[in-house]
């Protein structure tokens, strides 16, 4: 980037206009023709007037701010009123503006954009000496713009005037658009932006590139006598540094290399340990994988076997309930069944009731059953007493050998008489006479031979 146009309003005693530079420009003329008012203005715009980086009067060497030969030190406020060794050309307020136009050299890229710095002065004539004193200051970056002497001057009442500075950024956006103006009101933010800005860049540097260069644009414009190009190089181009700081910077770091090394070495014993961590955990999950492997084997086994029994159960469950539908069916058959059974014998006992011989036929039946019940009783009754028969049978012939006994017969001999005897084979005949198996004969089946029923009862009865 060079500065291609420069625009002056109510900076010292220059006229309002522009001036058009090229790549390489020389100022000539006589003294306080306006050489150093043009450098002071330039150098403005580069370091925005900020403290310790910029130095009016560079041509004069002046660089420490003290008047020299009586004159006196020259000031932003002073260059907008005019100041000329103590007489103002402008003594009410006051609003000046200085304005660069920065185009791309050959081969760069990047579009070409305006810086402006806006001021408003007035003078103080409370003192001795009258005093100029700055109100306000204020920048602008227009990216794609070029500013020229007419967007600074409006028409007032018939007539031309500056534009006022709180109208400024109304005025620039009427001509150019709200997006292409950029104000600042803090110097730091504008040499940020200015200084990205003549690198091609839509952004801002950081504050400490903006300041460098800003200082050293500043060292280039003062005035210095060039003894040798190694003397040139080292006082304008090389930073002087203070090995104090080097060698306390290079301290500092070996301290923080010594810090980093120990703490690299408790890093590593960490990492060992984690290493160590990491095998134990490793096995840890090793064998607790194994573990629930094991496990996961035995309720497999447990989940099968009982999924067989289950499978079993089911199957026959379902064994049982085809078997139970089969019973249900054969039982519904069944109940089918039996009842037209029961039709049939209730048709067939109708039918019975209508014929005579077959109701004489169930009279008989009900009297044999009647006469059956009664044989019954009698018969248990003649078995008792066919026992006790029997028993005193075998009394009477246990008293029949008694009786015969010698030995009875000498003790006991009106006990063993003849008519003793004599009523013992008497009973024991007697017995012999009937004697008939009543047992036997009422186990036997005499239906259909009554002979022989009638022979045994005139045998009973002769008995």
């Amino acid at each position: 980037m060079f500065l291609k146009r420069f625009v002056f309003v109510h900076w010292g005693n220059v006229p309002d206009g522009e001036f058009e530079f090229g790549p390489v420009n020389l100022f000539s003329g006589a003294n306080g023709s306006g050489k150093t008012t043009a450098a002071d203005a330039i150098q403005t715009l580069m370091t925005a007037a900020h403290e310790n980086l910029f130095h009016y009067n560079p041509g004069q060497d002046e660089t420490t701010q003290r008047g020299r030969g009586g004159k006196r030190v020259r000031t932003l406020a002073s260059y907008v009123l005019g100041c000329d060794d103590g007489s103002y050309a402008r003594t009410g307020r006051t609003d000046g503006y200085i304005a660069g136009v920065f185009h791309p050299t050959q081969g760069e890229t990047a579009e070409p954009f305006s810086a402006i710095v806006a001021v408003r002065a007035w003078l103080e004539q409370s003192g001795k000496q009258p005093l100029a004193r700055e109100e306000d200051l204020v920048f602008f970056i227009l990216p794609s713009v070029e500013v020229t002497l007419d967007m600074f001057i409006e028409e007032r009442d018939g007539e031309r005037h500056v534009v006022r500075l709180e109208r400024i950024q109304e005025a620039l956006i009427a001509r150019c658009g709200r997006r292409a103006v950029e104000r600042y009101d803090q110097k730091r933010a504008y040499l940020r932006r200015l200084y990205a800005a003549l690198r091609g860049k839509r952004d801002s540097v950081t504050e400490r590139e903006a300041l460098a260069a800003a200082r050293a644009f500043s060292r280039f414009m003062a005035y210095k006598p060039v003894t040798g190009i190694n003397q040139f190089v080292a006082d304008e181009v090389l930073e002087r540094k203070d090995l104090g700081d080097a060698i306390r910077s290079v301290s500092s770091q070996l301290k923080t290399i010594h810090g980093m090394e120990r703490e690299a070495q408790l890093l590593k014993d960490s990492a060992q340990l984690l290493e160590q961590a990491s095998q134990h955990t490793q096995q840890y999950i090793e064998r607790w994988a194994d573990l629930e492997t094991l496990r996961y084997i035995e309720a497999r086994a447990g989940y099968d076997a009982l999924q067989t029994s289950y499978l079993e159960a089911c199957e026959e469950r379902d064994g049982i309930a085809r078997g139970l539908e089969e019973n249900e069916s054969e039982l519904k058959l069944a109940a089918q069944r039996q009842e037209q059974i029961r039709g049939t014998l209730i048709s067939l006992e109708a039918q019975r009731q209508g014929i005579p011989a077959l109701q004489q036929k169930d009279a008989l039946e009900a009297e044999r059953r009647r006469l059956d019940a009664q044989v019954a009783s009698a018969a248990r009754e003649l078995l008792t007493q066919d026992r006790q028969l029997q028993d005193n049978l075998r009394a009477a012939r246990a008293l029949e050998g008694l009786i015969n006994a010698p030995s009875l017969i000498a003790d006991l001999p009106h006990v063993t008489g003849m008519e003793a005897q004599r009523l013992l084979r008497q009973v024991c005949d007697t017995a012999q006479a009937g004697d008939d198996d009543v047992s036997g004969l009422l186990q036997r089946d005499l239906t259909g031979d009554l002979a022989m029923l009638e022979r045994h009862l005139d045998e009973a009865r002769a008995a």
